[in-house]
């Protein structure tokens, strides 16, 4: 089995999938998006004087190779391990909503904010602009989420959540917390 998720996540990782041999009948896999935040063009790290649209053609390339394999490799769930964007800004956001829509309704998947993908101060308003908890209710494999007693934008409306799914008849539950979850979020 280890042979095997190595192969797949190298996959992932080199987009090189075409020769990769379907999953065994009796195995499934995870997939693991690492961190997309290197976005080309305007307003980015990389190039902020770039009058050109906001680009990120690794995680287009993640979720449309993950897409295409979702049966041959028996993929359960995808974990994007955070720092979904490099500034925490709108043009960003759109870019990573429509990578994550190629998945969204076909596969359970969840994302962790990370430092990239709030304020300084844990706000993740933009993160929760885009991923809210209602796009993902009445999908049978999300669970729910933390709600804060206070201010919402920071640990609210999604930020942490869990996760209910099978993978060849065993059952696993996934927490997708954020980055420097507070000690509420952790009780």
């Amino acid at each position: 089995m280890i042979p095997f998720l190595i192969a797949v996540l190298f996959a992932i990782v080199s987009t090189a999938s075409p020769e990769l041999p379907s999953a065994p009948e009796d195995t499934f896999s995870f997939a693991v998006i690492p961190d997309t935040q290197r976005y080309k063009w305007k307003g980015t790290r990389a190039e902020p004087e770039s009058e050109a649209p906001v680009t990120n053609a690794v995680f287009d390339t993640y979720t449309k190779w993950i897409q295409a394999n979702i049966e041959p490799q028996r993929i359960v769930f995808v974990s994007h391990v955070g720092d979904i964007v490099d500034r925490n800004v709108l043009a960003q956001w759109d870019v990573a909503r429509n990578a994550m829509d190629r998945l969204h309704g076909r596969i359970p998947y969840r994302i962790s904010v990370e430092n990239h993908d709030m304020t300084r101060s844990g706000d993740s308003s933009l993160f929760q602009q885009y991923f809210p908890a209602p796009r993902y209710e009445g999908l049978a494999w999300y669970a729910g989420i933390f709600t804060p007693e206070s201010d919402i934008a920071i640990s609210g409306n999604n930020a942490n959540s869990y996760q209910l799914f099978t993978g060849n008849g065993s059952e696993f539950v996934f927490l997708h917390l954020e980055c420097n979850a507070p000690d509420d979020v952790l009780a």
